[in-house]
């Protein structure tokens, strides 16, 4: 870049030329104004413009800076192969060595061929000028270099709202509590979000504890299509909904289910996934994600997006909203921050995005049909599990579900498939041979609040651990007593019992070892009862 008084200069020159470009020779009274207006000698302005009648362009005449050329080095080759060298077989590695460590190379290698040793800069130098795609590759990784190096000049142009729609999870930045213990901090919460590409509003979210899943997938999509105008105080406040009918997700296993593809291809949506670590085809999703997250930042509780960001700032100390109210200011961001503000890429907000594509001639907003039935949207895109279907009823999750229709149903070796919703096990839905869904309601189980689960203090936990660890020394002390007994039995009954050998042909005969003779009438075998025998005459 010329700095502007280097080519307000040039410029001046470049006009004063510009009338004798034509002539062979510059009249030695212009000469002469051209060196004072200019402060420079008649040589100088001569040797100018030769090189303005060679080039005719301002930048010929921009002086150039002084000093060494660029690229220009006074090292010995020898002593740039040996750096070379050091920086390809120890610096261009993931498990790189430190800068230092590579200049003491570099040294020790030029003393031992009796070469100049170079300065540590110069050093440092070449190894910053190691900046390419290939070293980059070498250092960082494929991944990191193509994010850094790699040309991706195309742009993805979605012409109407709804025609392409992304949705992704992240964890959000932020530790929440207990509802009912605000001291207990539970975790941080993941986020699913969809994203319509092409108003850039946020068409439903869906937030849990619970890891990604098909679950979440599916209820993020399922909260997209439906109006939500009646969860709300002001009907403009999240007026987006509709059927999309292309989605655009990841290749995560959450998002190949079988319940997600099923709940697609019901309702005519086209399912794509992006090409396998190609990151950039799903830009907009991520951008929003990274929106959120700085909103989030302001948060107390928030972690941060790494520990150099979070520093020392006490997150589990700080931490006090719950999962509601974080879901209430979730949905405040969105609707009167998110979508009211101008997006860069639109140059409008996505609000009056949205509504300028569904706006009629006349002025009137006409907007997209609803898809179905709030109730039978849920239950397409709701997972299913295969459960066999008792006497009693349905087993499932710790409850019993029972509907009057599954007394025509019910067979020793009948398995149906049931629908659910993760949030509301009050009630099932089950397809019968005919493809109905039945709803059935839970009975008894876990969902009736039968058996919940209580949480223990740590005193309690120690005091039944205490017991429990002493029924297991007493169980096994009484197990030890009985076996020793059995192993002094055993060794009694082997004394009293005559060994039995063989002769040499085979018989068998007694041993006279410790066996019993006739004459020996005080003999009374171990742990047998006295024979009485009577005589009869």
């Amino acid at each position: 870049m010329v700095p502007q008084l280097e080519w307000d200069r040039a410029l001046s020159l470049a006009r004063a030329f510009e009338p004798y470009v034509e002539e062979n020779c510059l009249p030695r009274k212009v000469t002469k104004e051209i060196a004072a207006q200019c402060g420079l000698s008649a040589r100088q302005v001569l040797r100018y413009r030769a090189a303005y009648q060679r080039g005719a362009t301002t930048t010929t005449l921009v002086r150039q800076k002084g000093g060494r050329p660029q690229g220009l080095r006074l090292l010995d080759y020898r002593v740039e192969q040996i750096i070379q060298h050091v920086i390809t077989k120890h610096y261009a590695l993931r498990e790189k060595v430190s800068k230092e460590e590579v200049c003491e190379r570099v040294r020790l290698l030029c003393r031992r061929l009796n070469l100049a040793l170079p300065d540590p800069k110069t050093v440092v130098k070449r190894i910053r000028e190691q900046n390419d795609y290939a070293f980059a590759c070498k250092q960082l990784g494929t991944k990191v270099a193509k994010q850094s190096y790699e040309a991706r000049p195309g742009k993805l142009i979605v012409d109407a709202p709804l025609k392409l729609v992304q949705i992704d999870h992240t964890l959000a930045d932020i530790l929440l509590v207990d509802e009912n213990d605000p001291n207990r901090v539970i975790g941080r919460p993941w986020l699913t979000l969809a994203i319509d590409v092409s108003t850039r509003v946020v068409l439903g979210y869906f937030l849990s504890f619970n890891a990604p899943s098909s679950i979440s997938v599916a209820m993020c999509l399922a909260h997209s299509m439906q109006p939500k105008m009646e969860n709300f105080r002001d009907p403009l406040e999240w007026i987006m909904y509709g059927k999309p009918l292309r989605i655009l997700v990841d290749n995560g296993k959450d998002f190949r289910s079988l319940a997600l593809i099923r709940g697609c291809e019901q309702h005519g949506i086209t399912l794509d996934w992006r090409p396998v670590r190609r990151p950039h085809y799903g830009a907009h999703i991520e951008r929003l994600m990274g929106t959120f997250m700085q909103m989030v930042h302001t948060l107390p509780g928030t972690t941060f997006s790494n520990p150099q960001q979070r520093g020392d700032y006490p997150s589990e100390k700080r931490a006090c909203l719950t999962l509601r109210e974080f879901r209430a200011w979730l949905v405040e961001k969105i609707c009167r921050s998110y979508h009211v503000r101008r997006h860069r890429a639109l140059g409008k907000p996505p609000l009056l995005a949205w509504e300028h594509a569904f706006r009629c001639e006349d002025g009137s907003f006409d907007p997209p049909p609803t898809p179905m039935n709030r109730e039978a949207l849920w239950r397409d895109f709701f997972p299913f599990e295969r459960r066999r279907l008792q006497r009693t009823g349905v087993q499932f999750k710790g409850t019993r579900y029972w509907h009057e229709s599954f007394v025509s149903l019910i067979h020793p070796e009948r398995y149906v498939m049931l629908h659910y919703d993760p949030d509301d096990l009050s009630r099932i839905w089950v397809r019968d041979d005919d493809d109905a869904l039945i709803e059935a309601k839970a009975i008894a189980g876990r969902a009736k609040g039968e058996a919940t689960r209580y949480t223990l203090s740590s005193d309690e936990q120690a005091r039944l651990d205490r017991i429990q660890l002493e029924g297991y020394e007493r169980a096994d002390a009484i197990q030890q007593t009985a076996e020793t007994r059995r192993r002094q039995r055993r060794r009694n009954e082997a004394i009293v019992a005559p060994p039995i050998s063989r002769g040499k042909r085979g018989g068998r005969r007694n041993a006279t070892r410790h066996t019993q003779t006739a004459s020996d009438t005080s003999f009374i075998p171990l742990d047998r009862q006295s024979i009485t025998v009577e005589v009869l005459s």
